[in-house]
């Protein structure tokens, strides 16, 4: 094989390969990305990668002057180009597997290995469909992948959970099973059963989200039971989905928090991140001491300190004191664009919702924290 490549292009498009490859140490084989020509297309190559559970396929221009295909370590290649300065990239590969990168007054020789070897990435053609666009799709990751779990310990909540409501809408959802966060949205054509559910693992979604714009305008998404694809503009990512069951949320979303309150958003960020800055626990617990027209917000004392701060409101209802992790009211905060913010509250120990007045397709519910002090 034998290309010339635009060096930026090429750096850009590693960078996405790199992003999928597998680090760790245990599959050495996936710690590579392959290079391939296409048959009757004689401006594009594809570059594609995978960790087994997300792939990712993107096609970049190149002039070909000789068809073929090489597999080489995504991490090196990445190193050498991101250093090169002049324009053009030229990539060759030799005899007994070994592969030139010359650039300018550079040229760096590095072994290959046998493409047979690596675990080949199959686009599908998938019964299910929807297609939204980028703008929406931005939103509906940023509005719900914060709340799922980051680590191990229920797999099925690792990730998004898509759904249809029927009319065009999908909901996005997502729990922790302290707090949880949903978002419904049209999309431009929907091929999905009403009575079916998928659960998109997080590292699709954030890698997704990461490259939206090479997408385009909008965002093809295909799936079965077992697999996704995001197609768009000259990339494709193909994930797993979980499996598993997600938790039927709806009985933990309060119908009667009838205590509403209204407070500005940067104000109230601000308040938080100042009350919360001297504890030392994980949780970083803050209580809001909630009274006519003013939220008080206080920190645990501690032997080095205690912080208080007051916040303006808009509330006319009974006195009451609720604690949370400051660390959730923070998360959901960050997403929210609206000046303002709408608190509803039942009392002091039942899930608080959390929502912007300007966009009621999105809702949090956050779990109270017993504070004691």
């Amino acid at each position: 094989m034998e290309i010339i490549l635009k060096r930026e292009a090429l750096s850009n498009t590693l960078q996405n390969i790199n992003s999928v490859v597998d680090k760790s140490s245990t599959k050495p084989i996936l710690s590579n990305f392959v290079i391939r020509t296409i048959d009757g297309n004689n401006k594009n190559v594809e570059f594609s990668s995978t960790d087994y559970e997300l792939s990712i396929v993107e096609l970049v221009s190149a002039e070909i002057k000789d068809h073929g295909s090489i597999c080489l370590n995504a991490k090196k290649v990445f190193d050498i180009v991101k250093e090169l300065r002049a324009e053009e990239v030229h990539i060759r590969s030799t005899e007994q597997l070994w592969v030139r990168i010359t650039c300018g007054t550079s040229e760096t020789r590095l072994p290959s290995v046998e493409v047979g070897l690596y675990p080949q990435t199959v686009l599908e053609e998938l019964p299910q469909s929807m297609t939204i666009s980028v703008d929406d799709l931005r939103r509906c990751i940023d509005m719900t992948l914060f709340a799922s779990i980051t680590n191990e310990s229920r797999r099925n909540l690792m990730g998004v959970c898509l759904s249809s409501i029927g009319d065009q809408k999908m909901r996005w959802l997502s729990t922790d099973g302290h707090r949880l966060a949903q978002i419904v949205k049209s999309v431009k054509s929907l091929n999905f059963d009403v009575d079916k559910e998928v659960i998109v693992p997080r590292k699709a979604l954030t890698e997704v989200r990461r490259v939206a714009d090479l997408f385009g305008e909008n965002v093809n998404i295909t799936f079965n039971d077992r697999v996704m694809q995001f197609a768009g503009g000259e990339i494709i990512f193909k994930t797993r989905l979980i499996e598993g069951k997600f938790p039927n949320c709806d009985p933990i979303i309060p119908k009667d928090n009838t205590l509403e309150m209204f407070v500005d958003r940067e104000r109230f960020v601000s308040s938080l991140r100042i009350v919360s800055s001297i504890s030392s626990e994980k949780l970083r617990p803050v209580k809001m001491i909630i009274s006519s027209g003013t939220l008080k917000l206080e920190s645990e004392k501690a032997d080095y300190g205690e912080v208080f701060d007051e916040v303006e409101m808009e509330y006319e209802g009974e006195s009451f004191e609720i604690g949370f992790n400051s660390r959730y009211l923070l998360d959901v905060l960050s997403v929210i664009e609206s000046k303002t913010v709408k608190l509803g509250c039942k009392n002091s120990m039942s899930p608080t919702i959390i929502k912007s007045p300007d966009d009621e397709s999105f809702l949090s519910v956050i779990m109270p924290l017993r504070v004691e002090w």
